[in-house]
């Protein structure tokens, strides 16, 4: 019987390949070094792809949380709504506010959790802080923890470097999503260079980890 990390594995290879297959596709359109901006816009959307079905029944959509006041006491209160890319909503859970499309402005408690999706972050310490203070805005008082409010990068010139998180305090990659430590995870999926995208696969395995478990945890009494 395969064990869980063979698993983890042709989940790994699947990505890898169905990203590698649909680049070739693309490339026939948008040959190589003719648009980068538009590529890893097109690459972003690919993985978003994957992560909705991962997280699904929940829906992977942007807006904001409401209410939206900051209810940790140990930082200042926060009022304002933030922008949201990435709010995983679960319709099991509660109604939303408003919801038009993609668009939505919900409850935090009736949500997983925020993964937000972006195709590359040069100020990934600055990043990080954003993530937390999300979480600091809008969950601190519920059941989620601070490693349910992630990001995906697509692109990295260097991610085996820059994931290294040498400000985190013990030294953790950024995508470490199980250590005990209250970070957010950070995953930086793929090494771009001339338009070709090389798979990072510490950072893919954990991802898939990590948002997997995250969408999936039980269903709390809300209403």
């Amino acid at each position: 019987m395969d064990s869980g990390g063979d698993y983890l594995q042709a989940a790994r290879a699947a990505f890898c390949e169905t990203i590698s297959l649909k680049m070739q596709q693309f490339r026939r359109v948008v040959p190589k070094g003719a648009n980068p901006a538009l590529t890893g816009a097109y690459v972003e959307e690919l993985v978003r792809g994957f992560v909705q079905d991962w997280i699904s029944p929940s829906l992977l959509l942007h807006g904001t949380f409401y209410p939206h006041e900051n209810k940790n006491p140990y930082f200042p209160t926060e009022t304002n709504p933030k922008q949201i890319d990435g709010i995983v909503y679960d319709p099991r859970l509660g109604p939303p506010v408003v919801r038009e499309g993609s668009f939505l402005v919900v409850h935090p408690a009736f949500c997983r959790g925020v993964i937000e999706i972006k195709t590359s972050e040069p100020r990934l310490q600055l990043f990080e802080s954003r993530l937390t203070a999300l979480w600091q805005q809008y969950f601190f008082s519920s059941s989620l923890t601070v490693r349910s409010i992630m990001v995906i990068i697509i692109q990295d010139p260097e991610p085996d470097v820059h994931s290294a998180a040498d400000w985190r305090e013990p030294n953790s990659p950024l995508f470490d999503a199980y250590s005990l430590q209250p970070y957010n995870p950070i995953f930086i999926l793929f090494k771009e260079k001339d338009g070709e995208y090389e798979p990072f696969e510490p950072a893919i395995d954990a991802m898939i980890r990590t948002v997997f478990n995250s969408a999936q945890r039980p269903i709390p009494c809300t209403l």
